[in-house]
């Protein structure tokens, strides 16, 4: 933990950082100095997590540091001491974000567990800041995996796409993956691709990348507005460079136009897959751009039927998250279709293709499932269990269970 200690009168600064360092090998002192001014500047140029300030200082006081802290890094935990009893500056402290208000002298022992209760908390916090930032981070490549297949995307996660003027979308994917060296997994080498292109790519902007079948699409959001079509060749050019430095094998690089808005995306996903197929096919440039190829009318067919073949797994995999999600309410086919905005005589075929079984049979299937499952709870009753997998009648429930199972759901849960 990063510490930031503020007093005005020397000796007590000395004495304070000297014992803190002391305490615990995870306290840091940042700085100690001696005016709430000095203090603001040390904020603005590292990173603190606990200020440890007196109250009673010239210029900018302790509470002034407090308010200003409070506005403008709100992370920041404060520890106010003083050797005035003064409540009225308790209630001022507490009202700009103080965590902790001691007088003065204070036993070291006091100031200490103060400190251990704001680690403790700061490290939940950044905890808790991780998961959130993971669980951000999963849901937009979801979303971005959709725009991909020109798939919609709920209006509350449009706050999760990154600003931007422009975006690339170039697809990849190793060009012998069976002359991969001994210990690669192909896998796990589009794994080191993914963590080496987002990494690389904070220079210029924002990278996504979502793995795909036998290959990785990447989404390059560039708050530039500039045209950096040639721009674009030599950022890959360089990329590509890089990877064959590091990972030691070679890729296939295809980009297509950079578009301008998130409706484009699919567009451009199509023409980055066809100049991938073109780089592979032509065996001259590793890196081929969409937009310098002569167009093939069979080859652009044969793209767009496994686009199409990609797209509809994709669909029947955001139908059947739903499924199991939404297993307690009144699924029907038409309503699904309108989450994506398919026809439902369409989705319902498709489901078919993917699945093997009708929609209306795979939902009884996995709703019985999901039944025996909790029939195995002796806490749950039978029209609990009912309820939970969509049944409102529990004579309904009982017919269905028993010609699938072969056994009613009392029976099944009395054996269990």
């Amino acid at each position: 933990m990063k510490i930031l200690l503020v007093d005005d009168e020397p000796f007590a600064l000395r004495t304070l950082k000297e014992m803190i360092q002391d305490a615990k090998s995870s306290w840091e002192i940042v700085a100690a100095v001696e005016d709430g001014e000095e203090a603001i500047t040390i904020l603005q140029k590292h990173e603190v997590d606990l200020v440890i300030s007196d109250i009673r200082m010239p210029a900018v006081d302790g509470l002034g540091l407090s308010k200003y802290i409070e506005e403008n890094f709100s992370n920041i935990k404060v520890i106010l001491l003083t050797g005035y009893k003064d409540f009225g500056y308790a209630q001022q402290a507490l009202r700009c974000g103080v965590v902790d208000y001691l007088l003065k002298p204070s036993s070291f022992e006091s100031l200490f567990e103060s400190i251990e209760k704001i680690e403790d908390c700061i490290l939940k916090e950044k905890y808790v800041n991780r998961l959130r930032k993971k669980r951000e981070r999963d849901i937009l490549e979801k979303r971005l995996d959709d725009l991909l297949f020109g798939l919609p995307i709920p209006l509350y996660d449009d706050e999760l796409i990154p600003r931007f003027n422009e975006i690339l979308i170039f697809t990849c994917c190793i060009k012998e993956a069976s002359a991969l060296q001994a210990g690669w997994v192909e896998i796990n080498a589009y794994s080191a691709i993914k963590n080496i292109i987002e990494e690389w790519f904070l220079t210029f902007g924002k990278a996504y990348v979502i793995v795909q079948e036998q290959h990785i699409a990447v989404i390059v959001f560039f708050n530039d507005s500039e045209d950096k079509r040639l721009v674009y060749k030599e950022i890959l050019s360089r990329l590509y460079e890089l990877i064959r430095a590091l990972l030691k094998f070679e890729l296939l690089i295809g980009f297509g136009f950079p578009c301008s808005n998130l409706t484009e995306l699919h567009f451009r996903y199509k023409e980055s897959m066809y100049a991938m197929e073109e780089a592979r096919k032509n065996n001259v440039s590793t890196i081929s751009f969409y937009g310098d190829i002569e167009q093939n009318t069979d080859k652009v067919k044969q793209l767009e039927k496994k686009y199409e073949g990609k797209k509809n797994r994709r669909v029947i995999e955001i139908i059947l998250e739903k499924m199991r999600t939404y297993l307690f309410e009144d699924l029907t086919l038409k309503l699904l279709a309108e989450e994506v905005y398919l026809n439902p005589t369409y989705l319902g075929r498709i489901f078919k293709q993917e699945t093997g079984e009708s929609f209306s049979s795979y939902l009884i299937n996995l709703r019985i499932e999901k039944a025996k499952e909790l029939l195995r709870n002796p806490a749950l009753k039978i029209y609990e269990v009912c309820e939970q997998v969509g049944y409102n009648d529990p004579a309904h429930f009982t017919h269905v269970f028993k010609k699938s199972v072969g056994i009613t759901p009392q029976e099944y849960k009395m054996r269990s």
